[in-house]
């Protein structure tokens, strides 16, 4: 894991913190200083990620934890509708843009459940050598539960910041195509209020489910969830600020 630890750690992807604070690290620290026996398990990152030797450490949600077909909850449909339009890979309309094709050729998302139900089975099968089907099952379950939450969450913060381009309160920058957020803008985001959602998206809904699916339910509420609360009630409050000034005229 140590290995693992030189880039999946930090701002956007801590699973190096995630793992190490978890039961499965714990374990693994525990085997390797002889407090627990050498046939214990204690599972590393390669155990769950690199099965047979493989680099491409694929998961079922991908690396931002979007993915399609749409879910049939009509309220989980609209808000991850409005997550990919933030990301600029569905126009207003909801149809695809020519962002999509990037997504598709660097392959950080699931986009048919042909693809989401191969990678999530592998898991399980993984999950399987040393946990019963139904535990690896419950617990993945609550990762997809994490994210349907979070992304109520972030919905509403991206159509805060959209209200504002539409009311005229926030300048849209030029290089928006569509009159929403651009996600990928990350730190070059132009105002605070904005920067406020690039953080909301890029580190607090990262953390939140994959604290989650890494078994670490302290890191994912604290880290994660808790501070995707704060985000939110900022950037409500920052909008209604900036809006009282734009009745003003100030």
């Amino acid at each position: 894991p140590e290995a693992c630890r030189t880039c999946h750690m930090g701002f956007d992807h801590p699973q190096w913190e995630m793992y190490s604070g978890s039961k499965h690290g714990v374990r693994y620290q525990l085997k390797r200083d002889g407090v627990i026996p050498e046939h214990a398990a204690g599972p590393t990152c390669q155990t769950c990620h690199m099965q047979e030797g493989n680099h491409e450490v694929r998961t079922a949600w991908g690396f931002l934890a979007v993915r399609l077909p749409m879910p049939e909850d009509p309220e989980w449909a609209a808000d991850r509708a409005t997550i990919l339009q933030a990301l600029g890979v569905l126009d207003p309309e909801g149809n695809p843009t020519p962002r999509l094709d990037v997504v598709k050729a660097a392959d950080v998302a699931r986009l048919t459940q042909e693809d989401w139900d191969r990678e999530r089975n592998k898991m399980l099968a993984t999950c399987n050598q040393c946990h019963s089907g139904n535990f690896a099952r419950e617990e993945l379950q609550k990762g997809d539960d994490m994210i349907k939450a979070a992304d109520h969450l972030m919905a509403e913060a991206i159509r805060i910041v959209a209200g504002l381009y539409e009311d005229g309160i926030l300048a849209k920058p030029e290089s928006y195509a569509y009159p929403f957020p651009d996600l990928f803008t990350f730190h070059d985001a132009p105002t605070g209020v904005e920067q406020r959602l690039f953080v909301m998206f890029l580190e607090h809904r990262m953390r939140t489910f994959q604290g989650t699916f890494h078994g670490n339910p302290d890191y994912a509420l604290w880290y994660g969830w808790s501070e995707m609360q704060r985000d939110l009630t900022e950037i409500r409050e920052r909008a209604e600020e900036m809006g009282r000034r734009h009745e003003k005229g100030e």
